[in-house]
């Protein structure tokens, strides 16, 4: 039985094994999970050949200015191949966590259809509206990095090479949209735990002809577990892209401290034909713009997860336990042990930090201490060796 996030994850699989986040050897099984493929030796003779590709492309880069070292290069290398690393290392849990949510699903497919509960998932018409818009704005983005920047595109290696490492990156992309399209179906799964609970009777008590007190206690355990099953799914999310929001948020946070320093420092910029000139300072800006709006959206979404997650614990403190009958009361009490449990068990960026509202705070305070720190010491040989650097980074 296919059910909706396997149709809407389909355009997911296919950019996380194109950019490398899933290895190729996962396909969709007519069971509807990702296992491995039988034919194991040609897929990691692909996935071999595709790692080559990349330390091809990863080499040119590097040496396309001749000899020339740059500093944006290293960091715009590193970025990419930190969070490829952390995909090969997490895969296991990633595929267990893409497997858990469609186990998910049909557990709760006899809940869903015996009781009635609004449909909050997002259909594949909105999700394939949020890609293209994405996929048009990121080519628009590439197209004016190469009007603004002289970029000799001299043939399709050179053009693959900067569509792979340079401004803006690919990277930021595929972890951002695949995150936070996993992100909102966990958000969707514990809103419609809610919307479950909010279908027992109130006070718990039995009603003639609809709700008997071996249905409600069926009910009540079902979710629990369910509620249970969930908060895994969260443990296996961390575990699987923990690695990658990690390197995500990591390498945002030096492009960011240094992107904002040379914004604040214009005379890094090299002076491009008059009618460039407005574009070149504006690109960073929007580049700026796009990795802020990137890591508020997941961090948006985990406080929202958050939120559902634990407003069960709203629902079960308004009742009365004193006057509920032993099989409830057992429930209620169980579910408030197993809330308090998972409450410990936040989102983070692979144990480093918790991904939540505060580390807004945090980044803020360290972007502004580290940028005034980087303008303090803008006449230091070692920033102005940086000013230079990329003065001719940018120039050739």
């Amino acid at each position: 039985m296919t059910t909706a996030f396997q149709i809407t994850f389909r355009p997911i699989l296919i950019l996380c094994k194109c950019i490398g986040l899933i290895h190729i050897s996962f396909t969709v099984e007519p069971t509807g999970f990702l296992v491995q493929s039988r034919t194991l030796t040609f897929d990691v003779f692909l996935e071999i050949a595709r790692m080559v590709v990349l330390l091809i492309f990863t080499y040119l880069y590097v040496h396309q200015f001749k000899q020339d070292w740059f500093v944006l290069q290293i960091l715009h290398i590193f970025k990419f191949w930190i969070i490829i690393i952390a995909a090969r290392l997490s895969t296991k849990w990633i595929i267990r966590f893409i497997n858990g949510i469609i186990e998910f699903d049909r557990k709760t497919i006899p809940l869903s259809t015996n009781l009635v509960t609004p449909q909050r998932s997002w259909t594949k018409k909105h999700w394939n509206t949020i890609f293209i818009s994405l996929f048009g704005y990121f080519i628009g983005l590439k197209i004016l990095y190469y009007y603004c920047l002289p970029i000799h595109l001299e043939n399709i290696v050179v053009l693959t090479t900067h569509a792979i490492f340079s401004i803006p990156f690919v990277m930021d992309y595929a972890v951002t949209v695949s995150s936070c399209f996993f992100l909102q179906n966990l958000y969707v799964r514990f809103q419609m735990l809610n919307d479950i609970w909010n279908c027992l009777p109130a006070d718990l008590e039995a009603t003639s002809g609809q709700w008997t007190h071996i249905k409600i206690v069926d009910l009540m355990e079902n979710t629990r577990l369910l509620h249970s099953e969930l908060c895994d799914l969260l443990k296996m999310f961390t575990l699987g892209y923990g690695p990658l929001l990690l390197g995500l948020f990591t390498t945002s946070y030096i492009n960011l401290i240094i992107g904002f320093y040379f914004i604040v420092n214009s005379e890094v910029f090299p002076n491009f034909h008059s009618t460039k000139s407005n574009w070149v300072r504006l690109l960073p800006l929007i580049v700026h713009v796009q990795i802020v709006t990137f890591l508020m959206s997941i961090i948006v979404f985990v406080s929202s997860i958050n939120e559902k997650r634990l407003k069960m614990i709203s629902y079960l403190r308004l009742y009365r336990i004193s006057n509920l009958h032993l099989d409830k009361k057992r429930q209620i009490k169980m579910f408030l042990n197993q809330i308090s449990v998972c409450d410990s068990d936040q989102i983070s960026a692979f144990g480093f930090f918790n991904i939540n509202l505060n580390l807004v705070t945090s980044i803020l305070v360290l972007l502004v201490s580290g940028i005034i720190t980087l303008i303090q010491m803008k006449d230091h040989p070692m920033m102005l060796k940086l000013n230079n650097d990329t003065k001719s980074f940018l120039s050739q």
